[in-house]
């Protein structure tokens, strides 16, 4: 006896063909999950990284901010401090020359009281713009307060340095400061001694310029190596 074909399906069919697309419907739907956070993923690292390009910008600023000087845009005194330190090593590992030469602008007092500060400004500005235009690439020019500036000038000797100062000097009374009129500046040099360290260098330019000053001003002062006082 044959057996009877049923033509219902069973139970298990039933199932199986109810199962497809619902299977089908999970696949879509977990595929467009996955698209969607692979676009959110990459969003988020879109945002992370101008975030840090931001967080990078801040940070050279700032680090900017901390060692220029607001005004001229020179390194401030904080930075010369660091450089003065680092030049005077690499002088004495090789044994070459280091020159700091001190620079005030002639009573620039004047200038603020009779024309007032932001005139007073603007010939500070004009006064880096002429210093800058006139030292090496290698040689650090800094901003060491008010109408004071410093520049440090590695493998110069006391008379090469002295030339320099001289050169600037010549430099600045020749200039243009609008408003402000023509001003000059006094100079001292100083160079490095055996045993020195930034504070004696600083302080025998300190010395000269102050007898540059006291002595006709629109000069350069420095001291032979014996101590004795030259005057150019």
């Amino acid at each position: 006896m044959q057996p009877m074909l049923s033509l219902v399906p069973s139970e298990r069919s039933r199932t199986d063909d109810g199962d497809a697309p619902l299977a089908a419907f999970g696949a879509v739907t977990l595929a467009r999950r996955l698209e969607e956070a692979t676009r959110q993923l990459a969003l988020t690292q879109s945002l992370l990284a101008e975030k840090q390009r931001e967080c990078d910008e801040l940070s050279r600023t700032l680090a900017h901010d901390a060692h220029s000087d607001a005004l001229t845009g020179l390194f401030n005194r904080r930075k010369f401090n660091d450089l003065c330190h680092a030049e005077i090593a690499r002088s004495v590992r090789y044994g070459t020359p280091l020159a700091l030469i001190m620079v005030d602008i002639d009573h620039f007092k004047r200038v603020n009281d009779e024309h007032g500060h932001l005139v007073g400004d603007r010939a500070l500005v004009d006064l880096t713009r002429v210093l800058a235009g006139q030292i090496r690439a290698s040689d650090a020019l800094c901003r060491w307060g008010g109408e004071e500036f410093m520049i440090l000038a590695p493998h110069l000797d006391r008379v090469a340095a002295v030339q320099m100062a001289d050169k600037l000097r010549a430099a600045v009374a020749g200039a243009e400061f609008g408003a402000a009129g023509p001003l000059t500046c006094s100079f001292g040099v100083s160079t490095l001694r055996e045993g020195d360290g930034v504070v004696e260098l600083i302080l025998r330019a300190d010395t000269c310029l102050y007898r540059a000053k006291h002595t006709g001003r629109n000069c350069v002062e420095t001291q032979a190596d014996g101590g004795t006082a030259t005057t150019l």
